[in-house]
């Protein structure tokens, strides 16, 4: 018996300007694509179905759709049998079924092109004018960008790109520019142009999670903020925001004092007038460092279990939220994992966030260092942000270029993503007791960059009588320290909303998430106390 499949397609009809979702029923084919499904619909069912595809080979870029509301390349995205829903790419004005209108997106290539010296005259109905910032050419990773497809997926999966105009950021033209070798001359140099868009990036990495074609994004982006930010010189407030951990330190001397005034209504619209730090968004709160509890480790133990972690525990889990690093070391060692946490720097994101790639690159060289000696010793590395495992293990390496970083990217995980290994390994034993709870998780951008599924999820639904609700929202639009700049406030809450809505749908007891910003936000959008999923762990196993 043949199996099928419902493919429901959300078509627009432009002479009527109506859209609706039709149902097709489609025999499904072992190894079948998003394409070859669209190309079946078209020859056999409906010949009316509009849709753009060229090569079939991933190649030219232009059969991309939306899969399930996520944009991916049809001519290389495979279907498991089960029902889908095919749209067109989020994000574009829709000139018929599955065809978008990608003028305004490209219109951005020629008001680039017209700050190059390849424009003397108007570029496409741009004159010609003087570059904001630009990147000198020695920087540009031809080789990597060379990949890119020129689909606009990653333009299409930007949430803040939906939410501006054509300042938003725009990383599929920002790409498309950059490989072109299409550059302008500066100081005598080849360099280029870079433009205020770069600095609406919140380097959520959507796009680079989404790319298909596999191009290092998450350089590209982080070049052009830091050209742009120090081309127009570095904010006294993005100054403080990348170096948070200096003021983390300082603040964690009187937590309960501090506590007070970063929340103090007086203390938040003076923050607002003198440094435009917005005061929305909930504060971070301090509590009294990990090292007051526990005092780092200066060397390798010399005597050592089976299973041995250096624990990097992140500024948010070692001053603002210490429960979080308590309940790991607290799991590991009930697991019979030996846990040793080394002297550490920040892990270097505040910094690139903020446009300084330089002192970002010194706490990553600093990092890799102190966690040598561990690693040497057969150690692995885990973390439970999310954010510092992404720059562990990719972005020293790819952002950085740092070859030593290698080894370290090699041995570190998400807590959760050890504690599945060596259970699936049965190197460990996991016996979870009842948590009778309904809960809502949020799935960290920085999580989804690493591709590595959702870890505490496979974990979480070992517990006996626990509900966690995975939700779908593509940001919550705080990202770091992004939703604290007043100028991109409103920005930050309009990419929120779909998480806002998420949590106002589920109505959970509590949220969860192992990112320390997003736990922020979804507070703020629902009143509820929100978690790290490791309390749950830790509650189970007692």
């Amino acid at each position: 018996m043949k199996q099928t499949f419902k493919v429901l397609v959300d078509r627009y009809n432009p002479d009527t300007k109506t859209g609706l979702i039709q149902t097709y029923e489609v025999e499904f084919i072992p190894s079948q694509t998003v394409l070859q499904t669209l190309n079946y619909i078209r020859d056999n069912l409906d010949d009316s179905l509009s849709f753009r595809s060229s090569c079939q080979g991933a190649k030219c870029g232009s059969c991309a759709v939306a899969l399930n509301g996520k944009p991916v390349l049809a001519c290389n995205t495979m279907i498991d049998g089960q029902d889908i829903t095919i749209g067109p790419l989020p994000n574009f004005p829709v000139i018929n079924d599955l065809i978008v209108d990608r003028s305004k997106s490209e219109d951005y290539f020629f008001k680039m092109l017209s700050q190059t010296d390849a424009c003397e005259g108007s570029c496409n109905g741009h004159v010609h004018t003087e570059p904001e910032a630009v990147l000198n050419e020695a920087k540009i990773d031809y080789e990597n960008l060379s990949r890119c497809l020129g689909c606009m997926v990653c333009t299409s999966a930007c949430p803040y790109n939906a939410q501006m105009d054509e300042n938003g950021p725009n990383p599929s033209m920002l790409v498309s520019v950059m490989s072109s070798g299409v550059l302008t001359r500066k100081d005598g140099q080849l360099a280029f142009p870079i433009g205020t868009n770069s600095d609406y990036c919140s380097l959520c990495l959507n796009c680079y999670t989404a790319c298909p074609a596999g191009v290092h994004l998450n350089r590209a982006n982080s070049q052009s903020k830091n050209t742009y930010v120090q081309t127009k010189g570095q904010k006294l407030r993005d100054r403080l925001l990348g170096h948070a951990e200096l003021a983390d330190k300082a603040a964690t001397l009187t937590p309960g004092l501090n506590n007070a005034l970063v929340n103090a209504p007086l203390v938040r619209t003076t923050l607002e007038k003198t440094l435009n730090i917005s005061s929305q968004p909930s504060m971070v709160k301090f509590s009294k460092p990990l090292t007051a509890q526990r005092a780092d480790d200066k060397q390798p133990s010399a005597i050592s279990k089976k299973h041995k972690v250096a624990f990097f525990t992140g500024c948010y889990a070692r001053y603002n939220e210490t429960n979080t690093a308590i309940d790991a070391i607290a799991v590991l060692e009930k697991l019979g994992i030996q846990v040793e946490v080394p002297e550490q720097s920040c892990c270097g994101l505040p910094l690139v966030a903020n446009g300084d790639m330089a002192a970002a690159e010194n706490k990553a060289r600093k990092n890799i260092a102190a966690f040598k000696p561990w690693i040497d010793k057969g150690y692995d590395v885990i973390t439970t942000c999310t954010s510092c495992s992404l720059m562990l293990k990719t972005e020293y390496t790819e952002v950085f270029g740092i070859k030593a970083a290698e080894s370290l990217a090699d041995c570190t995980y998400d807590l959760a993503e050890y504690i599945n290994k060596l259970d699936d390994n049965n190197e460990i034993e996991l016996k979870l007791s009842p948590v009778p709870m309904h809960t809502a998780y949020h799935t960290p951008c920085h999580l989804k960059a690493q591709k590595i599924g959702l870890p505490f999820i496979e974990l979480l639904n070992k517990i006996p009588d626990f509900n966690v609700a995975v939700m779908d929202a593509k940001c919550c639009g705080q990202s770091g320290s992004y939703g604290y700049k007043a100028e991109k406030y409103s920005i930050s809450e309009a990419v929120g909303d779909e998480l806002k809505e998420s949590m106002e749908k589920l109505n959970p007891e509590i949220g969860l998430s192992e990112c320390g910003p997003c736990q922020l936000r979804m507070h703020d959008v629902s009143g509820l106390p929100v978690i790290h999923p490791v309390s749950i762990l830790r509650s189970a196993l007692e």
